[in-house]
């Protein structure tokens, strides 16, 4: 007993000394290089044409790439382009109506893909290459700390995901893309 005293004595002795000593504040260290910007959202493109039997396609991210469980997926069609060549970007799901029926353009995803993909009620076998052929897909990566950050920010409105995640602008002089039907909203 006496020995478990004296040990618990000298701990909290030393553990005083060592708390309370403070010796003069040493040399300020130098400032260390500015390391280069992080790359804050990820945009990957892809051409992409429906048909059957699945009507979708499996978008694969690149192998070098790593999305965190954290992070969102967005997935963009090149909806069309005007005739001063501004492109017209819409997110998924989109649906488009017809009087025999409902056409959905939709996605899913892991951290590896996106699967793009047709879904409604109209005969998807019946469908003109207007709406299944040459599609140009954008998907963006969102990371966590944007999509929880309190931000009015509208992730449907690919403009504005653009600019607050700094994404590159593409470079397309192409009239010939073809202009998709009319989504009703």
């Amino acid at each position: 007993m006496k020995i478990s005293n004296t040990l618990i004595l000298l701990s909290i002795l030393s553990f005083s000394l060592l708390w309370a000593c403070e010796g003069p504040a040493g040399i300020p260290g130098q400032d260390g290089a500015n390391g280069e910007n992080g790359e804050e959202g990820y945009a990957f493109e892809y051409t992409l044409t429906f048909s059957a039997p699945d009507y979708g396609a499996v978008l694969e991210l690149p192998s070098d790439f790593t999305m965190l469980d954290s992070d969102v997926m967005m997935v963009y069609l090149l909806w069309e382009i005007t005739d001063d060549g501004t492109e017209i970007w819409r997110a998924l799901p989109q649906s488009l109506y017809f009087t025999d029926g409902i056409l959905s353009y939709n996605f899913d995803f892991t951290k590896y893909d996106a699967r793009v993909f047709l879904d409604g009620t109209v005969d998807l076998d019946g469908l003109g290459a207007d709406l299944t052929d040459n599609w140009i897909a954008r998907i963006v990566v969102l990371p966590a700390q944007f999509v929880n950050a309190r931000t009015k920010l509208d992730y449907t409105d690919y403009n504005q995901v653009k600019a607050y995640l700094n994404l590159p602008d593409t470079d397309r002089t192409t009239g010939s893309y073809p202009t998709r039907p009319a989504v009703s909203e």
